[in-house]
């Protein structure tokens, strides 16, 4: 099946989801990429000395080569403002999607849940678009059976941080839809993907990305509710 994913930011697909997309390649199915920022705007340009398009333009070649190393059989970049998702109107950010979903006519798309994993407003800005489309699709885009979110489990931890700050509240684990248990070889291909992104080293190292996902990948599904956890994103869509 043809698997989409969809997010605001070069490397949102692999900080985490890297491992999943190798895996579901290897299960035969032909994954699609699109993001919609360039990624310019992200503050390691101030370390680098770069203007927000020059830093779009050195995130666009890493994730070239990000689509080379997983083998993503068809990336698009669009060039929306980094950070500015939120101020779009949302008819026309529909409008946007659907012309790419439409392309690529894909069974599943993939975006981030609704608090867009770190809280980020283009995330959840995306997510809601996503959404709102999947439930008032138009007729060209009946190929597409399944929206699914990638997702950590939540830590449990206390609602409100030092200081009386909320943090951002994950997946709880009952709402968990999908796991995908990684192999060794999906590992290595998330560890290949992340080092792809040269400027983000650090970020790597910060976030503890790799041992936070570790040998599972999970999703939420929009309006399905299944017996059990299921292992493959794909598993009982029927076409």
């Amino acid at each position: 099946m043809k698997i989409m994913y969809i997010f605001p930011h070069p490397d949102d697909e692999s900080f985490g989801p890297a491992g999943a997309i190798n895996k579901q390649i290897e299960e035969g199915n032909e994954v699609i990429l699109l993001t919609l920022t360039k990624g310019g705007a992200t503050k390691v340009r101030h370390q680098l000395g770069l203007s927000i398009e020059e830093m779009g333009t050195v995130r666009e070649k890493e994730m070239l080569r990000v689509q080379q190393t997983l083998v993503i059989s068809q990336m698009t970049i669009l060039d929306y403002e980094d950070g500015g998702l939120a101020r779009v109107s949302p008819i026309l950010l529909e409008k946007e999607l659907t012309k790419w979903i439409e392309k690529y006519n894909p069974t599943v798309v993939i975006t981030y849940p609704v608090h867009g994993g770190s809280g980020h407003h283009d995330h959840i800005a995306l997510h809601h678009s996503i959404k709102h489309l999947f439930y008032h699709k138009p007729i060209t885009l009946s190929s597409w059976k399944r929206l699914a979110y990638f997702t950590v489990i939540d830590t449990g931890l206390p609602m409100f941080l030092e200081g009386g700050i909320p943090r951002v509240t994950q997946t709880k684990k009952e709402d968990v839809a999908v796991t995908l248990q990684l192999s060794e070889s999906n590992i290595t291909a998330m560890k290949k993907a992340l080092l792809c992104y040269d400027t983000y080293q650090e970020m790597v190292k910060t976030t503890n990305v790799i041992d936070r996902i570790g040998s599972y990948t999970h999703f939420e599904l929009e309006n399905e509710k299944h017996s059990k956890v299921l292992s493959s994103i794909t598993e009982l869509i029927t076409i």
